[in-house]
């Protein structure tokens, strides 16, 4: 042990003590000119997710561009109320000032219409396996009584 020490301390020393290549010198390269038998190359690993039932972890929870409208942003704008034919709302996005026309069992976004009523619609909102229910009112325009 004491001896492999010596012979390390021995190489570290010899090593510091080299001088330094002088100006314009080029150290030389023991490989130099010789070609390599294989190119070396940048190959992506690849994911595949065989679960038949269950969602795919390598994939967003969030779809980008296709989930729709915030709730949060969403308000009821008028009712067309019939209870023999289905009931109407009409929604506005007030992000995108977009509207929607929607019957119960409708999807909006994360939210599915459950009730249409007078003045008020129910949603269930269901976002990462949790789901609640919102109610939203009718809004009120100018020049209605309060």
């Amino acid at each position: 042990m004491a001896s492999r020490l010596l012979a390390i301390s021995v190489l570290a020393v010899t090593a510091l003590s080299l001088p330094p290549p002088a100006a314009g010198q080029v150290a030389r390269d023991p490989l130099a000119g010789q070609v390599p038998d294989s190119i070396l190359g940048y190959q992506r690993e690849v994911f595949e997710y065989p679960g038949r039932a269950r969602r795919d972890p390598f994939r967003p929870l969030t779809a980008f561009g296709g989930g729709g409208p915030r709730f949060e942003d969403l308000e009821v704008t008028g009712i067309v109320f019939n209870r023999s034919v289905g009931s109407v709302a009409v929604i506005a996005d007030r992000a995108t000032e977009r509207r929607y026309r929607l019957r119960e069992g409708e999807r909006i976004g994360t939210a599915r219409v459950l009730e249409i009523r007078a003045s008020e619609v129910v949603f269930l909102i269901s976002t990462f396996g949790v789901s609640r229910q919102e109610i939203l009112l009718v809004k009120k325009q100018r020049g209605q009584g309060e």
